[in-house]
């Protein structure tokens, strides 16, 4: 039979020994050596001076003196005396000087856990992987400043690679925000976490943002590509006092179109009291749009009836064209008479036609018959009857 048992290589007591006691005394040495080893250091190469009875090293790897040869070993001074022993893998030591807990891996003393700074995966109440190497399962994760501000950083390699936050639904896609394939940021949906759309772009080179889809504000469903349910404010000093007095702010704003088939549509639903109309205003100094003061012009269908009108509002409204649904047209009242395509109603001014003298008249190529200007040369009134100018001073 083997001499020594086969891990920590303690001698056993032969049949026949003499002097048993000194056999079972040196397995105990050995077993006080190496059980529960506590070293002073590891890496030593010369013996300590005034070494204490107990006391233990690892050894480095080129060791002199009286630790010559025993490159690797652990080092006991027991009674008197340097005993030396040969780890074997597993062994398991604590380096006080370095405040570390070793195990040796076959061919030497290595961190028994890893570097917490250098961890390959944590999982913190739940599993990592080697996609998901930090995975934390938790009702919330707070992550807090340190004196100062916090930020929370995703670096990517490349610009066609991703740095992104994803929000999963039983883990599938549903939103991603973040540099997707690109160096521009984005907001991406899906229903199923295999179709996308891009709902957001900004441009990382002019800070443009887009939308290729409906822009919706106010409602969920929009109609087209820009949709607004409810009221809109343009302007630097809008308030919300003047929103709700109806008062504008101090900077004006141009809203244009450019296309070639440019439609600007104001909507009413036809009830008493809508209206669909544009308003057009320039202040003088004063906040309040409600003032008479104010220049103020609108244009649109009001809610009278479905004529198309032009109104100057100072306090209450004076119209000063009107188009009926059957283009009777008005000038200074909503209600041209039935049997007039057009109507000038006024008590204070008159009609004036076109005024020219007579060689101005013959100039006007191919006239229409009934044509009627204002002759400064002859002083009346004359029409173009098909063939020749016709006074009417006489009629």
């Amino acid at each position: 039979m083997d001499e020594t048992t086969a891990l920590l290589k303690l001698p056993y007591i032969m049949p026949s020994q003499a002097q048993k006691h000194v056999t079972h005394n040196e397995a105990l040495r050995m077993l006080d050596a190496i059980l529960h080893i506590k070293v002073e250091d590891s890496g030593r190469t010369d013996p300590p001076d005034d070494p204490a009875d107990g006391q233990r090293h690892a050894l480095g790897a080129e060791p002199a003196g009286a630790f010559a040869g025993r490159a690797g070993h652990i080092a006991a001074f027991q009674d008197g005396a340097w005993n030396f022993h040969e780890p074997r893998a597993g062994w398991v030591i604590w380096d006080a000087a370095a405040a570390a807990l070793l195990v040796h891996d076959g061919s030497g003393w290595v961190p028994a856990a890893p570097d917490p700074e250098t961890l390959p995966l944590l999982g913190l109440n739940t599993s990592a992987d080697a996609t998901n190497r930090l995975a934390v399962a938790s009702p919330a994760t707070l992550l807090t400043h340190d004196g100062g501000g916090h930020q929370l950083k995703i670096n990517k390699a490349e610009p066609d690679t991703t740095a992104s936050l994803l929000f999963q639904t039983a883990w599938s896609g549903r939103t991603e925000m973040g540099l997707a394939g690109t160096d521009d940021f984005s907001i991406k949906v899906s229903a199923d976490g295999a179709l996308w759309n891009t709902a957001l772009v900004a441009d990382r080179a002019t800070g443009n943002v887009s939308t290729p889809a409906r822009l919706g504000v106010g409602t969920s469903e929009p109609l087209a590509t820009a949709h607004v349910a409810g009221a809109m404010a343009l302007g630097s000093a809008v308030t919300q006092a003047r929103l709700t007095s109806g008062t504008p702010g101090n900077a004006g704003r141009v809203l244009s179109l450019i296309d070639p088939a440019a439609v600007i549509r104001v909507w009413r639903r036809q009830t008493a009291g809508n209206s669909a109309t544009v308003e057009l205003a320039v202040g003088d100094g004063s906040d309040n749009i409600t003032d008479p003061s104010i220049r103020r012009w609108d244009f649109g269908v009001t809610y009278n009836t479905n004529r198309f009108e032009f109104r100057y509002l100072t306090g209450t409204a004076q119209v000063a064209m009107s188009i009926q649904s059957d283009m009777r047209i008005g000038l200074g009242t909503q209600t041209p008479h039935a049997s007039a395509h057009l109507e000038v109603a006024s008590t204070s001014r008159g009609f004036l036609p076109p005024r020219m003298d007579s060689a101005h008249r013959d100039a006007i190529a191919s006239p229409a018959e009934g044509l009627m200007i204002y002759n400064t040369s002859t002083h009346e009134p004359e029409f173009w009857n098909g063939t020749a100018w016709v006074g009417m001073a006489g009629a």
